[in-house]
């Protein structure tokens, strides 16, 4: 049943699936595109810096106290 389905929808897919675009792209998308990928990189890596301490806590198990235990040392 399973395969009967998942070929009825392969089938479908390839018939309905367009043979060319006849579309143009500009050389602005391309920055475009970077610019996303850019942001999304610093987005994750401020993100990161924000919450580091909270990570870094639940990866080790250190409590709050044994962080400052550890500076007292």
């Amino acid at each position: 049943m399973t395969a009967r389905l998942l070929a009825l929808v392969l089938l479908a897919g390839a018939a309905l699936a367009p043979t060319s675009a006849h579309a143009y792209v500009d050389p602005g998308a391309g920055s475009l595109v970077i610019q996303g990928i850019i942001a999304a990189v610093v987005g994750v890596g401020v993100t990161l810096r924000l919450y580091w301490s909270r990570i870094r806590k639940r990866l080790t198990g250190k409590t709050s106290r044994d962080d400052e235990s550890d500076a007292e040392s």
